[in-house]
C-alpha cells in the first residue's frame, strides 16, 4: 500500500470516526457547563507548569498522527486534553517506545503514561489507574476458509506481537485450550509489532493474526471487508494510565479528573468517537 493511499484511508477513517460522536470540542464544553472544585497537584508539577505524558504516536487508535497534517489524535490525546483542561495545567507529550516507557517513568523523564497494560511484572515500581479494557482479539482474512470459534484456532498458524508479550500469551492460552483439551497446539509465529503480524496474515505465512481489541475497529475501517474476527478476546486485560511509585499524589489528581469525565459525560463521549464504547472501564474508574 503506498503512503497516499495509506494517508487516504487514515483520512477517511479519521472522518468516519469523528462522524460517530462529537468532535472532542465537545468534551471540553461538557466539563464547563457545571463549575467543579480545583483538584489539587503536587508540588514538583506546579512548578514545572506541565504535566509530561509519555505516549506512543504510532498506535491508532490510542495515538497517531494524521499522514496529511502530522496532527497527534486518538482517545488518548483526548483524554489528555481533557485532564490538561480539569487539573488547569499544559499536558507536554514525549513520544516513547513500549519497551522504554517503564524506564522513562522511574527516571522521571515523564510524569505519567498512557496505554500501558496492568504488568505484573512493573507493579513494584508503578501504580496503575485502569481507563479501558481490551484483550486479545484473534480473526483472519475474509478470504481464509472459515475459521469459526477460538478452539479451531488450535493446530493453525498464529501471529503475535512479541513487543507486548501477545507471544507469550498466545501460547498461555494454546496450552490451556488446546493441548489440555487433546487438540493440537497453536503454532505461534513471534514478529514485531502487530503491522507485522497482520502483513504476515496477508501474505498467507500465518492463518491467523492477534491484536489488542481495542484496535481492531479501526483496522477494520481502515480496511474494509478485509478481515474477519474470531469469537470475542481470548484473554480479558486493563489499558492503564501508569505512573511511578513516588507521584501518589499526581495519581490521585488524575483519578478524581477521569472521574469527573465519566460523570459528565465527557469519558463516554470520547469512546464513542473512536468507536470504543466496548472497551469501557467507567466502573472501574468510579470505583476507585
Amino acid at each position: 500500500m503506498s503512503h497516499r493511499t495509506f494517508s487516504r484511508l487514515v483520512l477517511a477513517a479519521v472522518a468516519t470516526a469523528a462522524l460517530m460522536s462529537p468532535a472532542v470540542d465537545l468534551l471540553a464544553q461538557t466539563a464547563a457547563q457545571t463549575p467543579k472544585p480545583p483538584i489539587p497537584l503536587p508540588a514538583d508539577v506546579v512548578g514545572r507548569k506541565k504535566i509530561t505524558i509519555a505516549l506512543f504516536a504510532a498506535f491508532p487508535p490510542m495515538a497517531y498522527k494524521v499522514p496529511e497534517t502530522n496532527e497527534l489524535v486518538g482517545i488518548d490525546v483526548d483524554l489528555a486534553a481533557y485532564l490538561g483542561k480539569r487539573l488547569g495545567i499544559p499536558i507536554e507529550w514525549q513520544d516513547v517506545s513500549y519497551e522504554s516507557a517503564i524506564n522513562s517513568l522511574t527516571t522521571g523523564r515523564v510524569d505519567m503514561a498512557f496505554s500501558l497494560l496492568d504488568a505484573p511484572e512493573a507493579a513494584d515500581r508503578l501504580d496503575y489507574v485502569p481507563y479501558l479494557t481490551t484483550g486479545m482479539q484473534p480473526y483472519t482474512l475474509a478470504t481464509h476458509a472459515p475459521i469459526a470459534t477460538a478452539l479451531d484456532i488450535c493446530g493453525q498458524k498464529v501471529g503475535a506481537n512479541r513487543r507486548n508479550a501477545f507471544d507469550a500469551a498466545m501460547r498461555k492460552w494454546s496450552d490451556a485450550n488446546c493441548v489440555a483439551t487433546g487438540r493440537p497446539p497453536a503454532q505461534v509465529q513471534e514478529t514485531e509489532g502487530t503491522p507485522a503480524a497482520r502483513l504476515a496474515l496477508k501474505q498467507g505465512r500465518v492463518d491467523v493474526a492477534v491484536q489488542s481489541s481495542e484496535s481492531i475497529p479501526f483496522t477494520m475501517n481502515l480496511e474494509k471487508g478485509a478481515y474477519v474476527t474470531i469469537g470475542k478476546p481470548l484473554t480479558s486485560l486493563r489499558i492503564v494510565a501508569a505512573f511511578p511509585k513516588q507521584s501518589q499524589a499526581l495519581r490521585v489528581a488524575v483519578t478524581q479528573a477521569l472521574k469527573d469525565a465519566v460523570a459528565d459525560g465527557s469519558y463516554a463521549a470520547a469512546l464513542a468517537k473512536h468507536g470504543l464504547t466496548a472497551n469501557s472501564a467507567a466502573a472501574e474508574i468510579t470505583a476507585r
